[in-house]
């Protein structure tokens, strides 16, 4: 919540930062199970559609670090 223009609370941002980290750490997920369903596949159009959500979920997961690394969510 904005008071008088200040920035949000520190419980405000810790949540929504947990909530990025969250939303990375699935989208890292989410490219695991594609590609373990992309070794799995035999049949060419699951071969396909393996390929699709690996696409998605990379393109996801490159989304949510680059918010992470707006937000300086890590440190060197």
């Amino acid at each position: 919540m904005l008071v008088f223009g200040l920035s949000q609370p520190k419980n405000e941002k810790e949540i929504e930062r947990k909530a990025l980290l969250k939303a990375l750490r699935q989208a890292e997920h989410e490219m695991d199970v594609a590609l373990s369903y992309f070794h799995e596949s035999t049949d060419p159009e699951i071969i396909d559609h393996a390929i699709y959500l690996m696409e998605a979920a990379k393109k996801k997961y490159s989304y949510f670090l680059k918010k992470a690394r707006q937000e300086n969510l890590f440190t060197s």
